[in-house]
């Protein structure tokens, strides 16, 4: 079987598109859409890029974004932390609630 003829999975045509045998359908609208429109925000957003220090500042903002929260670090403390205070809370809103209706 190995007379120095390599198999190929497929015809000896490069990967990629293929051509259409026939035209689309679409409209030349939708085959060829405009540029999108620059809007209010994006011509604001822009300007505000270039002020200096816009790129440290949107740095240290995605780095606050990325960070990880207390309850993410800490989940299992932190459901018990929030139980307690739960608990605590409720019984200060029932007391709340005895002491008022006792004045009545």
């Amino acid at each position: 079987m190995n007379d120095g003829t390599t198999r190929t999975s497929g015809p000896e045509r490069p990967v990629g598109l293929r051509p259409p045998e026939q035209p689309s359908t679409l409209p030349d609208w939708m085959r060829d859409p405009p540029p999108p429109r620059r809007t209010l925000g994006t011509r604001i957003g822009d300007r505000l890029a270039a002020l200096p220090g816009a790129r440290w500042l949107r740095g240290r903002w995605w780095a606050w974004q990325r960070r990880q929260r207390l309850h993410q670090r800490f989940p299992i403390t932190s459901k018990i932390v929030m139980m307690v205070v739960a608990w605590v809370l409720a019984l200060a809103l029932v007391l709340a609630a005895y002491g008022i209706f006792s004045l009545i």
